[in-house]
């Protein structure tokens, strides 16, 4: 007994002069300085909610098989209209101001379908046409003549296309900003036979069906602001609120959503899903969009929180990876469920379009008598059923929310 009281006082007092005599190691200057971080994250019952998802992320079985042959793209048809030889000190704005143009929409609409034949005149013969600019000096007036011609050529021959099928009329083309208006209209005119206009989006400054169509459906650009307002005449814009400036990345993500999310190939039959197979390390949602630092929604473009730099560290990296292979082994399921939700009407008004809509009227008086998270499960499963529910919308707590606050 001694012996043991002996043995543990002599490990006391080693841990306790080892706590002395061995101190840390000193952190450096930038350490000590760095900050702390704590990464949480909560993984979704929805992640059809979270889906991001591009071309360039995945394999296609049934891809189109182009009627344009003749390779000309649309820095081609930049340059070539470039009469004053500013294109390679200004071919990013330049890009940035097509692809949100009207006619720059239009033509990635028409390599987007891909089976309409190009409408060029009969006569042309565009092989010489190419032979007589390369022999030509570039800046000179003919060679801007001739490249001129060239461009005017290879858009209409895309132009004319969609306007046999219906898709825009020859009034609506010009060269300025593609608005949420026009983008709404023509695609509107593509997709509405097979993804109809359900209603019930009351938009303050739009009566236009078309437009109201496209926040329906959710496209990316469509954003509404608290107020109800969506501002038509505006370029399309991932934020709500008015704008002036163009945003690539919204025309960009309007173009991912309509073919990969609607049924975007066209067919001699109509319109049909493209078949797709995510690619080998490719996951399909951003991890940040679940990520907290210190509790606080992470932002990798906001420098003003302070957390900007939390994705560089080690708990960043392993959160992202776990939530990753979660959406990873779903991707087949996120994705036919985006898609059938994609076809759904829209929650606008709480009190019209649930307290007092037929379909839910039984379900909603069986639980407001029981009061009973059953009851309240049924109620939200059969809304989330027939609605496409935004993220803050779906789920439960927020039904149970409605039921007791919604008149």
């Amino acid at each position: 007994m001694i012996g043991k009281r002996i043995l543990t006082a002599l490990l006391a007092s080693s841990l306790c002069a080892s706590a002395v005599l061995i101190p840390p190691p000193a952190l450096t200057a930038a350490e000590a300085a760095a900050p702390s971080y704590r990464i949480t994250y909560k993984l979704p019952p929805n992640p059809e909610k979270y889906l991001f998802l591009n071309v360039q992320m995945v394999s296609i079985a049934n891809p189109q098989v182009p009627a344009m042959v003749r390779p000309y793209s649309p820095d081609d048809y930049i340059r070539d209209m470039d009469t004053g030889g500013l294109y390679w000190k200004l071919s990013f704005d330049n890009h940035r101001m097509f692809v949100s143009s009207k006619k720059g929409v239009l033509w990635n609409l028409y390599e987007m379908i891909a089976i309409l034949p190009p409408h060029y005149p009969a006569d042309i013969q565009l092989d010489a046409l190419d032979q007589s600019i390369e022999q030509t000096e570039t800046y000179s007036d003919e060679g801007n003549k001739l490249r001129e011609t060239r461009a005017r050529l290879q858009m209409n021959a895309r132009l004319q296309p969609l306007i046999d099928a219906g898709y825009v009329l020859p009034s609506e083309i010009d060269d300025g900003v593609a608005t949420k208006e026009f983008v709404a209209n023509v695609l509107y005119r593509m997709f509405g036979g097979v993804r109809p206009y359900h209603g019930g989006i009351d938009l303050k400054d739009s009566d236009d069906v078309a437009v109201r169509w496209a926040v329906e459906v959710g496209l990316p650009g469509f954003a509404v602001d608290p107020q109800g307002y969506i501002y038509p005449d505006s370029p399309l814009s991932m934020d709500a609120g008015p704008v002036e400036s163009r945003q690539e990345y919204a025309y960009d993500r309007v173009f991912q959503f309509i073919k990969l999310v609607l049924p975007g190939k066209k067919t001699p039959a109509g319109w049909a899903y493209f078949q797709v197979k995510l690619l080998p390390g490719m996951v399909p949602m951003q991890p940040r969009d679940l990520i907290l630092v210190n509790g606080i929604p992470y932002k990798s473009n906001d420098y003003s929180s302070g957390y900007h730099d939390a994705m560089y560290t080690a708990p960043y990296n392993n959160a992202s990876k776990k939530i990753g292979h979660y959406f990873l082994t779903r991707f087949p399921q996120m994705l036919d469920q985006a898609r059938k939700d994609a076809l759904k009407p829209r929650v606008w008004d709480w009190s019209r379009d649930v307290i007092h809509h037929p379909k839910f009227a039984k379900q909603i008086a069986a639980y407001r008598k029981s009061k009973s998270s059953q009851n309240l499960n049924a109620v939200y499963l059969s809304v989330r059923n027939h609605y496409n529910l935004s993220i803050p919308q779906d789920s439960a707590a927020n039904l149970k929310s409605v039921l007791e606050h919604v008149k």
